[in-house]
């Protein structure tokens, strides 16, 4: 005795699963890549708040030739309000004395803290750079007006 079974629609079943796996490997896939996009802008973004920041920090440097006239309360410095033109982007520089040796050689040391600021991005695109900065006058000091 022989028992036959239909198996007209198995087939049709079976490609629908393989399509519904197919297709749920496919959305696994756009959210991976909309993810990682998302990562690299991210990225992107620091990374170009960061060079703004440090731009502050080259600021200072190209800036200050005698960091001994410097005022002793400090100062501030934003780009835009000075012109500089960063392509869009802007750093807010601020710095202070923290201390000054009078001996020689002179010595001034300086807290610089410099924010950048990627363009079209208030919040989420600022970074923050602090550098302790020592400055060393290497004037000679005056020879001794007495004798020996």
């Amino acid at each position: 005795m022989k028992v036959f079974i239909n198996r007209r629609g198995v087939s049709l079943v079976i490609a629908l699963l393989i399509l519904l796996i197919v297709t749920l490997i496919g959305i696994s896939a756009i959210q991976t890549s909309t993810f990682e996009t998302n990562i690299a802008g991210n990225e992107r973004l620091y990374n170009t708040a960061f060079y703004y920041s440090d731009a502050g920090i080259d600021y200072f440097f190209g800036t200050s030739h005698s960091y001994m006239l410097l005022p002793n309360t400090g100062g501030t410095v934003d780009s835009q309000a000075m012109g500089i033109d960063l392509g869009g982007g802007r750093f807010i520089l601020q710095w202070k004395k923290l201390g000054e040796e009078t001996g020689p050689p002179r010595k001034v040391e300086f807290l610089v803290t410099s924010e950048g600021i990627a363009p079209n991005f208030p919040i989420a695109g600022k970074v923050m750079t602090e550098a302790v900065i020592e400055a060393i006058d290497h004037e000679t000091p005056p020879g001794y007006p007495g004798g020996s």
